[in-house]
Formats: structure tokens, sequence, C-alpha cells
């Protein structure tokens, strides 16, 4: 099955905030509870030994994701540097939940960030949890161009795919989200508004991840996409590691040590 460009709403610049934050407040719940990356974790936490790295710049960050349950992860490792959480579209409330949770060692910038053009003084080892799909080839292609000329380590992980068993998964976020509507936390009135008086917010959530699947990148294209960079005194890992509740596709990379 072919990759496609399917729009998802999360990424519109007019949808509302508070919507687009209700969204990404549910996933954040999922990401606690399910703990998608557990099995690479200690791949990460090598990753950012190996490139010098004394801290991580995590992009397009959403609500927070699984930013705690990594940092805890990255503890159990040995890894023990910063996070900072950033994103186009900032969901202030979220971070503030995910840095309680997390307590010290995460942090966020307030103001948007582009995965494409990170500002200078973000210095750290990059990640991407989850939405490097958002982005067609070209743009993704250009967030990998950004780190290998700043010289930062990058590392990508996804649990979207393009196969049938995880689309069909998607389906149970539409009951999920009724269920877990008034439990997500920070907790917001416009979530409610939009899960029960104007039933938005389930469909939401469940096109957003069906389209995911759909623009999900193989271990094949990522491999096709490092193969076009000028970066040949990077250490590149690409594959697939099996884990529940989903496989995890990663994509790895930086300078090789002196």
């Amino acid at each position: 099955m072919g990759r496609m460009q399917l729009f998802e709403l999360e990424d519109l610049p007019w949808l509302p905030d508070s919507l687009r934050d209700a969204g990404t407040d549910f996933l954040r719940t999922v990401m606690e509870l399910a703990k998608p990356y557990e099995q690479v974790i200690p791949r990460l936490a090598e990753a950012v030994r190996a490139s010098g790295s004394t801290s991580i710049v995590d992009l397009c960050s959403g609500g927070g994701g699984p930013i705690a349950r990594v940092r805890k992860g990255l503890l159990e490792a040995g890894c023990d540097v910063p996070i900072t959480m950033t994103d186009i579209y900032p969901n202030h409330a979220g971070f503030a939940r995910t840095v309680q949770q997390a307590g010290d060692g995460v942090s966020y910038v307030a103001e948007p960030v582009d995965a494409m053009n990170v500002p200078a003084d973000l210095d750290g080892f990059r990640t991407l949890f989850t939405s490097f799909h958002h982005f067609a080839p070209q743009y993704a292609t250009r967030i990998l161009e950004d780190a290998v000329e700043h010289r930062r380590g990058i590392g990508i992980f996804e649990i979207t795919e393009r196969k049938l068993a995880p689309m069909l998964t998607v389906f149970m976020n539409i009951p999920l989200t009724l269920l877990a509507a008034p439990f997500v936390r920070p907790f917001r009135w416009s979530r409610l508004l939009w899960t029960y008086l104007l039933p938005v917010l389930p469909l939401f959530v469940w096109w957003d991840g069906f389209a995911s699947c759909f623009r999900s990148y193989t271990v094949d294209e990522l491999h096709a996409m490092v193969d076009g960079l000028a970066a040949n005194d990077y250490v590149w890992q690409i594959g697939q590691e099996p884990a529940r509740p989903a496989n995890v596709t990663y994509l790895i990379g930086h300078p090789k040590p002196a």
C-alpha cells in the first residue's frame, strides 16, 4: 500500500485551539496508559550518550505525549538529560500537566517552534514521537537536513503503520474518547462541549488516527530519505521494534564520535 498524504485536522491552522488541545490531551492520556515506546527508550538513551548531547529537544510534542514516561525510562537507563517540549501549536496546559507528572528535568517552550527550522538556541538531541508522519516527504527530509546541518542527533519514533490492523484499531478511539472525556486531565469544559454537545472530538481523533496510518513511512522509505542526505559522518539506525500495543518504527542518527 502506497503512502497517501491525507490531511489531519490537527495540522489545520484554523482549527480552534480548544479542539486541538482536547485531541492532544486525549492522545497524551492514551500514551500514559499504553506506554508504547518502552521498548525503544534504551536505544534512545544509547544514542544520546553516543552523541555527547546533554539535553533533548522534543519537536511536535502535541500535548506532551509520552514525554513523562520517556524521561523516567531514560533515568532508569542511566541517561539523566533534561527534555524540552516544543510544538508549532503549543498546548500550554498539556505541557504543564506533563511537567507536573515528570517532575524535574522536563520543561517546554511557550512559543511556536518549527520542526524544519529549529532555533539555534534549542541545543540538544532532537526527538519526534508519533509526529514525523505529519510531514510530506520533502518536509520530512528537511527535518533531517536541519538536524544534520546543525550537527544534532535525532530520533524519530512512530507507532502508526500502513497496515490493516492498526487502521482498524483506531476505530476504538471513538468509544474511548466518549468514555474518557470527563477524566482526561487537565479538565476542560471545552472538551465536554466538543465531545457531547457538539460531538466533533471523537470523529476528529478517529480521523486523524486513520489518516496517520496512511501517512506513515516504512523502514525502506526512511532509508531512502537518509541515503539522500549529505551525512556520511553520521551513524544511522533504522528499523522496527516489535512491541505492544503497536510496533515501533524508528530512525536514529547522530554524528560519529570523534
